[in-house]
């Protein structure tokens, strides 16, 4: 009976203790951020059209420091009459997908939290251009944000082609003007047809 009695107290001990509320306890604190490399255009056409006549061939756009004249057939015409060797001409007019009239550029805005990264051309469908893609020149200037661009001066497309980057601390929004100008030379053989045509040139950013 003694012994009864012994365990009996020995397993209230145990109950007890277990049932003690401990002044403990713990938790976790989870962060998870995602990383953020986004590129966005606003412009959808570059139109180059020496057939335009809305313009009257001395609307400019200046590029760099440099103005040039708006694409139309009043500019062409003159063009013809005047020219020796090649002129360099601004687009038409730059419009977005929903065909609103963006001025004289497109805006090009990198939204990102790394500190390096690139903008370049990385490839060019739907060409090429009968009087060839080095036609197209492009030019990147830079509005706010991070980074610099690697055209000093308008630039023939090719792909790949660097268009700005940031080397370090290229966190944040950055925003650029990206223009871009065609060639016409005098001595161009336009055939009887005319050309009407267009070539897709695709932007790419990249971080490594």
């Amino acid at each position: 009976m003694k012994r009864k009695l012994v365990a009996l107290m020995a397993l209230l001990a145990s109950l007890s203790l277990a049932q003690t509320p401990t002044n403990t306890d713990y938790h976790t604190v989870t962060v998870n951020i995602p990383s953020v490399l986004r590129l966005t255009l606003d412009a959808k056409d570059y139109l180059f059209n020496f057939a335009d006549t809305s313009l009257t061939g001395t609307e400019t756009v200046t590029v760099g420091g440099t103005p040039y004249t708006k694409a139309s057939w009043a500019a062409y015409e003159n063009f013809l009459n005047t020219a020796t060797g090649t002129r360099d001409f601004a687009p038409t007019s730059v419009t977005d997908a929903g065909g609103n009239d963006l001025g004289n550029y497109g805006t090009v805005t990198v939204l990102t939290n790394r500190a390096q990264w690139t903008v370049k051309i990385d490839s060019i469908d739907d060409g090429p251009l009968t009087l060839g893609n080095n036609r197209v020149k492009v030019f990147a200037e830079k509005v706010s944000g991070k980074g610099a661009s690697w055209t000093t001066t308008p630039t023939p497309i090719t792909a790949p082609l660097t268009l700005f980057n940031a080397g370090s601390g290229g966190q944040g929004r950055s925003v650029y003007k990206l223009y871009y100008l065609f060639t016409m030379d005098i001595n161009d053989d336009i055939p009887l047809s005319g050309i009407n045509e267009y070539i897709t040139v695709n932007l790419l950013l990249t971080s490594p």
